[in-house]
């Protein structure tokens, strides 16, 4: 099971792990994943600018993302819904896919920086990200996908809101070289 708790306080929030006595800081606007294992006993109890975490079976996992890092999940967001606009709502269920399976190995923003930057490396044609594996391939091939659509949106123009192709706005552009920062 994954718990996502955001911080929305005026201060840190502290995240203790019972069993593991391991405590974690939430930053003011940063969030926190927590992982339990499905079906075992486990209990949260919040209090003011703490969460404790009760895993009878001790192995809990928190991992903590500052504000600077959900410029990931905004890319990720704006690729999603221009793939779903642009008709290609199989390659935005292939992205969810690939995180899905990949998060629980690698983490959560970890996943999601890697299916960005191999989505990415497919919508610019680079071959610098070449991925083994039928996960990341597929989020490659959504990239190449995503690049062909926003070349036929310049010709064709069919978002009047956006008087061109989705993926040459400037919000797009900002959301992928904030994606590509280091969150400062």
């Amino acid at each position: 099971m994954r718990l996502p708790i955001r911080n929305k306080g005026s201060r840190p929030l502290t995240i203790l792990v019972e069993l593991q006595c391991e405590e974690f800081e939430v930053p003011v606007g940063g969030q926190a994943i927590i992982r339990l294992a499905d079906g075992q006993p486990h209990s949260i109890d919040i209090n003011d600018a703490w969460v404790t975490i009760w895993d009878e079976e001790g192995d809990a996992s928190v991992e903590v993302i500052s504000i600077g890092d959900t410029r990931i999940d905004e890319a990720l967001m704006l690729v999603r819904v221009w793939l779903h606009r642009l008709g290609a709502k199989a390659e935005a269920q292939l992205i969810d896919s690939a995180i899905e399976q990949l998060e629980s190995s690698i983490g959560y923003f970890a996943a999601r920086d890697r299916v960005f930057r191999v989505f990415h490396a497919g919508f610019v044609g680079s071959d610098a990200l070449l991925e083994a594996g039928e996960t990341l391939t597929a989020c490659r091939l959504a990239g190449a996908t995503a690049a062909r659509l926003n070349d036929a949106a310049r010709k064709t123009r069919p978002f009047s809101e956006i008087k061109g192709a989705p993926f040459d706005t400037d919000t797009a552009r900002s959301a992928f070289r904030r994606a590509f920062s280091d969150g400062n």
